[in-house]
């Protein structure tokens, strides 16, 4: 379904209905709107009939919330939908939600789908110029999302049927905690974000179908934690590397989101004394290990250079002595966009039964798409994990002192780097080769053939409406 078409035509209706982009109390109703329509679309009952409630009703401000039987975060949504809107505004917004649904078939669409639309719609009506962007059809704005891969492969590694605190130490626009509570709405969720309004995010988790989630606007590394310690049974966070080295002084210590830290910080969450003063990496670490239980699981999203970088060997060893390091993933490149950017996904425990770590080469484990590379067998990736079995080119077990050792830098000292990097420990027996095949080439060019065609043929009817 082309989402990102449904959201330029959901801000025409924001538009139509004389709402301003300015004004967030409208946004904030409009939104909770919007999510209720997507709800009547994917689940029906309840929903359906809280909207018919409001077609129908000559004060909306009287309705009844109560008698709908919505759970507390349903009933915060409802209510933010009629407390900034008068009947006429929610009437029309309504007849117009109506003409979109006899345009598009709406009949099929997924949780999934709805929570990536909702997000495109929000992103638009956060744009400066945003009714400039949807005369044009919305042509270059980027409507690129956190994708779901990671939070594929956090279910296939986490299978829990069980109530399961969840923890996202940098839920950013919140995609990767949405997808994940979709998969697993049974889980209670905590997300920390600087980026996005909460009520924006508790509307998503909602779209996911969970009920159950906490939302702060904050960031995970101030120096007065939001979270307590050893709450969850899995915490992750997904922290894109940059290759711009932070400046900094000998002094200075990480800040803001990017920055530096600084303040006071407990050395059992986070030890300024072993981590890099340039990289923040470390230190997120450090905080989803304190923010876990003792039996908890830990899951980083990061770049090679926390992996290998001379700066950060003590932190490194600080997680290999204490045995925290459970395994380390190679992932494919360009999960997020089309930069060759790679990622690691390192997972941490605290209560490992055995003093080894597993490193497994998953670079190859994607279908290519134009955009961005697609994550793919996470199920198989999960299972190699578990049973914890040498394969060639593909997982080698290596124990904690192995680690120290291989990693030697200076012989006469005995110092190592501690070095976590994948391709450190798994030799490549076969022939390296271009993963770029011909035929994947030949996919790729089928692709771009067909949206060029799909262009094609809107520009012709443009003319065609223009000259007729």
């Amino acid at each position: 379904m082309m989402t990102n078409e449904l959201a330029v035509k959901f801000v025409e209706v924001y538009k139509d209905s004389d709402l301003l982009p300015a004004n967030l109390d409208e946004r904030l109703s409009f939104l909770a709107l919007l999510t209720i329509e997507l709800l009547a679309i994917t689940e029906h009952g309840k929903y359906q009939k809280f909207l018919t409630n409001l077609q129908v009703s000559d004060d909306i401000k009287s309705i009844d919330v109560e008698k709908f039987d919505f759970t507390d975060s349903e009933q915060l949504v409802v209510k933010q939908a009629i407390a900034h809107l008068n009947d006429e505004k929610i009437n029309k917004l309504l007849s117009r939600f109506n003409e979109i649904h006899e345009a598009f078939d709406l009949s099929k669409l997924t949780r999934f789908e709805s929570i990536t639309l909702y997000e495109q719609t929000l992103k638009l009506l956060q744009e400066p110029k945003i009714y400039e962007l949807i005369q044009s059809d919305a042509k270059g704005f980027d409507f690129q999302l956190r994708p779901d891969d990671f939070s594929r492969l956090i279910a296939s590694i986490v299978k829990s049927n069980e109530k399961l605190k969840v923890y996202d130490a940098m839920a950013s626009t919140g995609e990767v905690s949405n997808y994940l509570a979709q998969l697993n709405p049974h889980w209670h969720f905590t997300t920390e974000s600087l980026l996005q309004n909460p009520y924006y995010l508790v509307h998503k988790f909602v779209l996911a179908g969970n009920d159950d989630c906490v939302v702060s606007q904050s960031y995970s590394l101030n120096s007065t934690p939001f979270i307590k310690a050893s709450t969850f049974d899995l915490a992750f966070a997904l922290y894109e590397p940059t290759a711009v080295r932070k400046a900094s002084g000998s002094k200075v210590k990480k800040s803001k989101e990017g920055g530096v830290l600084s303040g006071h910080y407990d050395p059992k969450r986070i030890d300024l004394d072993i981590i890099s003063s340039q990289y923040n990496d470390h230190a997120i670490l450090q905080h989803l290990i304190w923010s876990i239980n003792k039996t908890g699981l830990a899951i980083a999203f990061v770049g090679r250079g926390s992996l290998q970088r001379i700066e950060e060997a003590k932190s490194r060893k600080f997680l290999i002595e204490n045995n925290y390091v459970d395994a380390v993933i190679q992932l494919p490149t360009s999960l997020i966009s089309a930069r060759t950017v790679d990622l690691f996904a390192i997972v941490l425990r605290k209560n490992k039964q055995t003093d080894d770590i597993v490193f497994i080469d998953a670079s190859s484990y994607f279908n290519r798409d134009i955009k961005r590379n697609r994550l793919i067998r996470e199920d198989e990736i999960a299972t190699i994990l578990a049973e914890r079995k040498n394969i060639t080119d593909i997982c080698q077990v290596i124990t904690n002192g192995q680690v120290e050792k291989l990693s030697l830098i200076d012989e006469a000292t005995n110092e190592s780097n501690f070095s976590l990097n994948v391709a450190s420990y798994i030799s490549r027996s076969k022939k390296i080769v271009d993963p770029t095949s011909i035929d994947e080439l030949i996919d790729e060019l089928r692709l771009i053939q067909e949206n060029s065609n799909q262009l094609f043929d809107k520009l012709m009817k443009k003319f065609k409406n223009n000259y007729h």
